[in-house]
């Protein structure tokens, strides 16, 4: 069951009971955004639907030795002789250890095992971490004499391993923006009534430039990564991860981490991670993990409230924050200011994120310590409010944090966490972008993929680009998920997708043989030519699009991902 689910069932019984109409009709008079979610709860009650998710989807699973030696046996099977599937190994091992019960031997045994994987796999000093979480555990006597000779063998073997790969330095391209440090000078905000607020530059830039390096407000980890990143800065630090002391669903790279994590959002998603993980998906979660850190920034609900009905806080954006002195307060501004388009949302559509908004408010209001904070009518009113807002802002601004492609991956095994950047959030979609996101961690990058005369505008890609996907299918995506009919160049000139592409003759080719080095991950070789992939590309910019091109934007993009080390371990082992 998810919140879809009980959606589509609570609209299917109103259908049937005939009262879509008057539900609808009333529903839209309301003109306050709590008063909409109050109402939806009130059929969500009276249809028993919170009863029927509190008797079916767990708030938060208890801990568990029988289940954390489930685990253990699963990932001993990984790390068996018979598949030596490491990655998994250690991923199984770290749910084991998520589930073990405070205190107990089998916290110590996962550890352990875990160092066992790493050694295997001749990653020492973290082979060496592991045995000391795994001592700090109280491992058992009994057992001890394999981890003394592990260490002995690591101690031996240190030496041996290569260093990490170090994330190459990317500067920016041009001297710091005088209002926006963090990207080049030459960006200027524009605005139109038909085109909202975008990005334009105001001189010619080259493909490689880099324009932007932004830090999200907040970042939320994708639940298929729970086992295999640190919640808190999203990295995956060979899987060497730490437990929240009382759920089985979060776990981290440090104690700093979790101490962090503790004093801002997990203390208050903690109590029903399971229930978050299950009904919501990424878009939600961000909405509520945005909502949650504002809560947490301001000392009193009653300090947050002033300050977002305080004219000087409404509809602001990157430009218009204050980087001299950039607290979470001022960051929160721009977050805040991000355009809801509710006027130009269907009756449906609002309904439904009633529904989502309600649901989780009944959750995080009831059974975490959210409810201390928002006191009483009026925070929980302003909750609401404030929920609402951020669940219809997040899906056309909040960012898929993504790695480099992968050979038999999906879109969903590239994406391990979303994260609310106010200045990225700015940029406008084309299905034939000219630039391009990478990460290190969750800090993005935004090159320049294609050359941009001066008085020209920036645009980002939603997801929908021209070379993978049909005119029709982005159509409807666009329009489904972000409300507006894409009239970009791809769209309008109708530009084929890369099995129909021409190979113009007049265009070399950048790629050769030697490019299997980037599907190997070749940190050298990507650092010595991804020049090149720019150089090609400005200079054939006028050919765009062709075989070639897009050849060399995959290289260059791959190439890029590789020096951010964005690349996952799976992928490396």
């Amino acid at each position: 069951m998810n919140v879809y689910d009980v959606f589509e069932d609570l609209i299917k019984k109103l259908q049937d009971w005939k009262l879509i109409g008057i539900i609808s009709g009333k529903f839209n008079e309301l003109k306050e955004n709590h008063r909409k979610v109050d109402f939806v709860m009130r059929a969500l009650i009276d249809f028993k639907y919170i009863e029927k998710i509190f008797l079916n989807v767990t708030l938060r699973e208890d801990k568990c030795n029988k289940r954390s030696v489930e685990f253990r046996m699963l990932g001993n099977e990984q790390f068996s002789l018979k598949n030596r599937n490491y990655f998994k190994a250690l991923e199984l091992y770290n749910k084991s250890i998520c589930y073990a019960e405070p205190n107990s031997e089998h916290l110590s045994i996962g550890y352990a095992n875990r160092s066992a994987v790493l050694f295997e796999w001749k990653r020492y000093r973290q082979c060496l971490d592991n045995i000391e979480l795994a001592r700090q555990a109280n491992y058992p006597a009994r057992l001890s004499h394999k981890l003394d000779k592990r260490e002995r063998d690591c101690q031996q073997l240190l030496d041996q391993q290569p260093p990490d790969v170090v994330p190459y330095e990317f500067k920016l391209s041009f001297e710091p923006h005088a209002q926006v440090p963090f990207i080049a000078d030459c960006l200027e905000l524009r605005e139109t009534s038909a085109e909202g607020r975008f990005v334009v530059t105001n001189r010619d830039l080259v493909v490689g430039d880099l324009v932007c390096v932004e830090e999200p407000f907040c970042s939320t980890l994708l639940t298929p990564m729970r086992y295999i990143r640190c919640a808190t800065c999203k990295r995956e630090n060979y899987l060497t991860l730490i437990p929240c002391d009382s759920c089985c669903s979060t776990m981290f790279c440090s104690e700093e981490c979790k101490s962090i994590a503790m004093q801002t959002y997990h203390r208050f998603e903690c109590p029903i991670i399971d229930l978050l993980n299950r009904m919501f998906n990424k878009i939600h979660c961000i909405a509520l993990r945005t909502t949650l850190v504002a809560l947490n920034i301001f000392p009193s609900i009653e300090e947050l409230i002033d300050f977002c009905e305080q004219e000087q806080n409404q509809g602001k954006c990157a430009f218009d924050l204050d980087y001299n002195e950039l607290t979470p307060e001022e960051h929160y501004r721009a977050i805040h200011g991000l355009v809801t388009n509710q006027h130009l949302r269907s009756v449906s559509d609002l309904f439904q994120r009633s529904v989502v908004c309600a649901v989780l408010k009944h959750f995080i209001i009831e059974y975490t310590p959210v409810k201390e904070y928002v006191g009483g009518e009026e925070g929980v009113n302003f909750f609401t409010d404030l929920l609402f807002r951020h669940l219809q802002t997040s899906p056309s601004n909040m960012h898929g944090i993504d790695l480099v492609e992968q050979v038999n991956e999906t879109k969903d095994d590239q994406t391990h966490s979303s994260g609310a950047y106010a200045f990225l959030s700015l940029l406008n979609h084309s299905c034939s972008p000219n630039t391009v996101r990478i990460y290190e961690g969750t800090k993005a990058y935004m090159f320049i993929l294609r050359p941009i005369k001066a008085g020209n505008v920036l645009y980002d890609n939603y997801g929908a680009h021209f070379v993978i996907s049909s005119k029709e299918q982005r159509l409807k995506r666009l329009s489904l998920q972000y409300r507006f009919d894409c009239k970009c160049e791809a769209c309008e000139l109708n530009y084929p997708m890369f099995g129909m592409m021409p190979h113009k003759p007049t265009v070399p080719s950048v790629t050769d043989d030697t490019e299997v080095a980037l599907s190997s991950y070749n940190y050298d070789f990507a650092v010595s030519n991804y020049r090149k992939y720019c150089d090609f590309l400005t200079q054939y910019g006028d050919a765009y699009p062709c075989e070639q091109i897009s050849s060399a934007e995959e290289c260059l993009k791959m190439a890029l991902h590789i020096m951010a080390d964005a690349v996952p371990l799976k992928a490396k082992m």
